[in-house]
């Protein structure tokens, strides 16, 4: 059984690592499945190991699925489905609690969030919305989601906070609807399309408790951030003027 250190969950991106790698290794060894444990800190070392101790089935969780194909090349890889019934996210809640998530959407944007949400914890994904139900159903069965629905309000009955990453007009109207039942909202940009509407719904949550964020990823990222401290930190110099574009390749249907 393989057990990953804190660091290299944090290099490789995951966040809100819960359990410290002496506390893995206690789990693991008291379930009495494990003939040896052996700890992984670096990227690569998963082959090492393969070819160490002639492995013949590399086996992880289906959420992983087509990730490790690559292992291929030395060992059969298998990826078990998730146990039905069993909820480890009731299990970590009881422990640390646990944020109940709820996504607006089922386009790239949703799908992309998903991918990253493995590397989160105390997040659990527990519902999908899109008004068009076969939509939300797919999108469900893709990505093991307990809930698929079209109605709004039984869709907020199921979640703490709401990401919303549905066509931009009908942002403000999603995110004062979350506010107003008291749900976190995590919207898409922009907000709102109007600034009386983002003032209205910063004044909402402001009332309600909330919290109210617009997604731009990019102040939060660590190169971002990197940066940032690179150029106050003076190692480049005063600064006296930045220039920068944005641009992107997109299908003409998207113009």
């Amino acid at each position: 059984m393989g057990v990953t250190t804190e660091q290299y969950d944090i290099e490789r991106g995951k966040m809100n690592v819960v359990d410290s790698l002496i506390r893995r290794i206690d789990n693991v060894r008291s379930s009495g499945f494990a003939d040896e444990i052996v700890v992984e800190d670096h990227e690569g070392q998963k082959i090492e190991d393969i070819q160490k101790f002639n492995v013949d089935v590399f086996v992880l969780g289906s959420d992983w699925r087509g990730k490790f194909d690559y292992l291929n090349e030395y060992c059969e890889v298998i990826y078990l489905d998730r146990t039905k019934n069993v909820s480890s996210t009731d299990i970590r809640s009881e422990r640390n609690g646990v944020v109940r998530l709820g996504i607006v959407g089922t386009g790239r944007i949703a799908e992309r969030t998903m991918q990253a949400l493995r590397y989160v914890s105390g997040v659990a994904t527990m519902a999908i919305y899109n008004p068009h139900t076969s939509s939300a159903k797919d999108f469900a069965k893709r990505f093991e989601i307990d809930n698929a629905l079209d109605d709004y309000e039984s869709f907020l009955c199921k979640i703490d906070a709401v990401y919303i990453a549905s066509p931009h007009e009908t942002h403000y109207d999603y995110s004062r609807r979350a506010l107003l039942a008291s749900r976190h909202v995590l919207c898409e940009k922009p907000m709102a399309l109007r600034e009386s509407e983002t003032r209205e719904l910063f004044e909402l949550s402001r009332q309600k408790g909330m919290i109210l964020m617009e997604a731009i990823k990019t102040a939060y990222a660590p190169g971002f951030l990197k940066l940032l401290a690179i150029a106050k930190g003076g190692r480049i110099g005063a600064i006296r003027d930045v220039e920068a574009s944005y641009t992107k390749l997109v299908p003409p249907r998207l113009e």
